[in-house]
């Protein structure tokens, strides 16, 4: 079930400005900002991909969009005003701003924004840029999953297991966090499984930190699908199944997650589960830069780095 909160005309702003822009940026920019229930997503994956140009990285067109959308929140549109927030307090396209972030939060709570009160809920939680408030946050979170944020739902899961509210309620906590995930927030599931993976707040439980993680990679979230193959391969985590796990990797790979680049290939080129193979690391992290994986540029600098070295000084190259 999506949250009920679409931003719909948050998104067409957003494309109407970027659609026909040649900035890598612009795309990387949507996909941070992912309004609710985006319309575009695949589209701007696509374009960072197929985008090479060097200078590509800058944003060029969103700020059009910002503006716009800060037009609509000066007239005190509530959805607008939450956005407002969002782009300052991670940096969309703007230096990251959290005070003006949490300006505007604040603001779009006062109009009634279910999401304002669960992003303000988790800074008091953290005391991100907040002074701590654990009773607080546990209010502003209630609020909003009361009002359909899933993600509100699962932080006070957390909240419940960490006994951040009163004494610490395995079996509540846990709750939570299934009836999150079912009702559609993925990351629920991973929670879980790490949960149970690392026997936190309940006895450790590989099998079941194993389901939880294939239910979200079933679902298509291309993070846990690379997790899961990283797990795979390398059979860290009790289980190892290197054909499926190097799946799962292509699989992320394909849905542009790029630190999949970065993982499996520190994988080829450490032979960590896999047999090692320099020149397939060295093509992993090329493909990674090609599509905008930064940490790439550092892995594949240090592989050449290496490899140079080993060989007694005479320069090295792949081709």
């Amino acid at each position: 079930m999506a949250e009920k909160h679409p931003d719909n005309e948050i998104d067409n702003i957003i494309w109407s400005e970027i659609e026909l822009s040649d900035s890598k940026g612009d795309f990387i920019c949507y996909v941070v900002h992912s309004p609710v229930n985006a319309k575009f997503l695949e589209q701007a994956k696509e374009r960072i991909g197929k985008i090479t140009a060097p200078d590509s990285m800058i944003p060029v067109k969103y700020f059009k969009a910002i503006e716009r959308i800060r037009n609509l929140a000066e007239k005190n549109d509530p959805v607008a005003t939450f956005h407002m927030g969002k782009i300052h307090a991670l940096g969309i396209a703007v230096p990251q701003n959290l005070p003006e972030g949490i300006r505007w939060y604040e603001k779009a709570m006062k109009l009634g924004e279910p999401r304002a009160h669960a992003n303000l809920g988790w800074f008091y939680q953290s005391g991100y840029g907040v002074v701590q408030d654990s009773t607080k946050a546990y209010e502003l979170l209630s609020y909003g999953a009361e009002h359909g944020i899933l993600s509100a739902k699962a932080a006070i899961g957390i909240m419940l297991l960490n006994g951040e509210h009163g004494s610490p309620d395995a079996s509540s906590g846990l709750l939570k966090l299934e009836e999150a995930f079912h009702e559609g927030y993925l990351n629920a599931g991973n929670h879980l499984s790490d949960i149970y993976f690392e026997g936190k707040y309940v006895d450790k439980n590989v099998e079941l930190g194993h389901q939880w993680l294939w239910k979200v990679a079933d679902r298509g979230d291309e993070r846990s699908m690379a997790i899961l193959g990283h797990y795979l391969i390398t059979g860290s985590h009790g289980k190892q199944d290197l054909e499926t796990g190097l799946k799962l990797m292509q699989q992320a790979i394909a849905s542009q997650f790029l630190p999949a680049y970065l993982w499996l290939g520190t994988l080829y080129k450490k032979g960590n589960g896999v047999e090692q193979d320099i020149k397939k690391a060295f093509d992993l992290f090329r493909e990674g830069i090609q599509a905008g994986c930064k940490d790439c540029e550092k892995a594949i600098s240090m592989l050449l780095a290496e490899q140079n070295a080993s060989n007694s000084g005479t320069p090295k190259s792949f081709h």
